[in-house]
C-alpha cells in the first residue's frame, strides 16, 4: 500500500506543479487528460490484482506490465490522431509513463525474489 501512496504523492505533485507553473511548463492541452488516463489504469489494475489468486501473484505483475504498455500505446495513438503539437504530448506522455512504469518494474521485482 506504500507504493500506491508514493505514487499518488507523485502525481498529486506533478499535478500541483502543473497548476503552480502553467506557464513555465507549457503543459499540453491534454495534460491532465493523460494523467486521469494514468489514474485510471492504475486503480484497474490494482483491482486485477486483488482479484488474482496468490499463487498466481508472480504472473499477474507480469501481465499487469503488458497490460499497461499495450493500453499505454493505444491511448498514445489515440492522443497523436486527434490532437497537435506532438512534440510535448509524446514527451509528456513518456515521463509519465516512465514515472508509472517505474512502480510497476518495483513491485514486480519484489514479487519475482525468492523468500
Amino acid at each position: 500500500m506504500k507504493k500506491w501512496i508514493t505514487l499518488a504523492l507523485i502525481t498529486v505533485s506533478l499535478l500541483a506543479a502543473g497548476f503552480y507553473f502553467e506557464s513555465d511548463l507549457n503543459l499540453h492541452d491534454s495534460y491532465f487528460i493523460m494523467v486521469a488516463f494514468f489514474a485510471i489504469q492504475a486503480l484497474v489494475l490494482f483491482r486485477i490484482e486483488t482479484w488474482a489468486p496468490d499463487e498466481w501473484r508472480v504472473q499477474i505483475s507480469l501481465v499487469k506490465i503488458v497490460i499497461r504498455l499495450l493500453s499505454s500505446l493505444v491511448f498514445i495513438m489515440i492522443l497523436i490522431y486527434t490532437h497537435d503539437d506532438l512534440r510535448i504530448l509524446v514527451i509528456q506522455f513518456i515521463i509519465l509513463y516512465l514515472i508509472f512504469m517505474i512502480f510497476e518494474i518495483v513491485e514486480a521485482l519484489t514479487n519475482l525474489r525468492r523468500n
